[in-house]
């Protein structure tokens, strides 16, 4: 698994400290009733019945052999804050910048919520007053109008998976499943994002994880995920990050700046190699956090800087691996497009892979 630190005071995906929230003008959310497990299948299969399921069997097979990507975004944060004050200046928001572009393109993007600690109306303030994520309000709305899926980041992103009870552990994993179902979110039974704090918790995603999902969440600098991984236990997938960091030319100044959570920013034709390199049969998961622009305002108290300015993408540069330029996001997203991959959430690439359609 990859770890990767971020502000120096805690790993990637830690734990959120902040409590305080900003306010959020979306709407009311949306409810929907649980997800039913799946039927028994094929052996309860007779006369035509069966002859469907070997035609829909040929369709998975099919489906399998496709190139399928997820544009992920961690805990949906929406926007940037100073001290937990929201502050948009030089940020793409999710809402109102991102989801808008990508429905232009024809695709749609995949959150995660950590659902214990999302709120209504209100945003949650995270990674240390610097970020906002997304409320239930605003995913509804990313969901009704953009198509949006959105996965578990668990109930409350614990620290240690492992040291939790049994019944703490199912509250966690299926239980953060079940809220998501019960606002009415499509694809909760997709995927659940562990924190990236701690190690795999490998006991845990075998006796709750893989039971309501179809995916478990690991850092690996590849970020492919191949069809067969949806045939073995216990149904790990592989994710890539694109982190901020210095910046790629060696001579300039922003070279060797001090930054935190990434020693290097990841240049576009990085992740676009990925995506060259992607072959029928398998999944790129490629995670954003917060996407920014320009250079950042002068903050009060946020740490975050960013120089996302030069037509040079080695030169662009953050220092905190939770900022990720938006032109260079662009960028990614138009061979994405030109290369006419399938882009679609986890749960659509679980079904295609082997795994459930439906989960408890």
């Amino acid at each position: 698994m990859t770890s990767l630190l971020r502000h120096g005071r805690r790993p990637l995906l830690a734990l959120a400290a902040a409590a305080c929230v900003a306010a959020s003008t979306m709407g009311a959310l949306g409810a929907g009733a649980a997800v039913r497990p799946a039927s028994a299948g094929a052996a309860a299969l007779t006369g035509a019945a069966q002859a469907r399921g070997a035609a829909r069997g040929a369709g998975a097979t099919a489906a399998a052999g496709q190139r399928y990507l997820t544009l992920f975004f961690s805990r949906s944060e929406v926007t940037a804050g100073d001290a937990c004050t929201p502050d948009d200046t030089g940020i793409a928001r999710l809402d109102t910048t991102v989801a808008p572009y990508l429905q232009s393109v024809g695709m749609t993007g995949t959150g995660s919520l950590v659902t214990g600690r999302t709120h209504a109306t209100k945003n949650n303030c995270t990674h240390g007053g610097d970020s906002l994520t997304a409320s239930w309000a605003q995913a509804t709305t990313l969901a009704q109008t953009y198509g949006w899926s959105f996965v578990s980041a668990t109930a409350t992103y614990p620290g240690d998976l492992t040291s939790l009870t049994p019944t703490q552990q199912q509250a966690e994993t299926c239980g953060s499943a079940r809220t998501l179902d019960a606002h009415g979110l499509p694809g909760a039974h997709g995927l659940i994002a562990y924190p990236g704090a701690q190690g795999l918790p490998t006991s845990v995603q075998a006796k709750y994880g893989a039971r309501c999902f179809a995916w478990g969440r690991e850092y690996d600098k590849s970020g492919t995920t191949t069809a067969a991984m949806g045939t073995t236990a216990p149904y790990w997938q592989f994710t890539r990050a694109l982190n901020g960091g210095p910046c790629n030319d060696p001579v300039a100044a922003c070279y060797t700046i001090p930054a935190q959570g990434s020693t290097l920013y990841a240049t576009p034709a990085e992740i676009i190699a990925l995506v060259d390199a992607l072959k029928p049969g398998q999944w790129l998961t490629l995670q954003s956090y917060i996407l920014v622009t320009g250079k950042n305002p002068p903050y009060a108290q946020n740490g975050t800087r960013w120089n996302c300015n030069s037509s040079d993408p080695d030169l662009h540069w953050t220092n905190d691996v939770e900022r990720y330029c938006y032109n260079d996001f662009q960028q990614v997203v138009r061979a994405i497009k030109a290369r006419g991959i399938t882009v679609t959430d986890p749960l659509t690439v679980g079904v295609a892979f082997g795994r459930p359609a439906s989960y408890p």
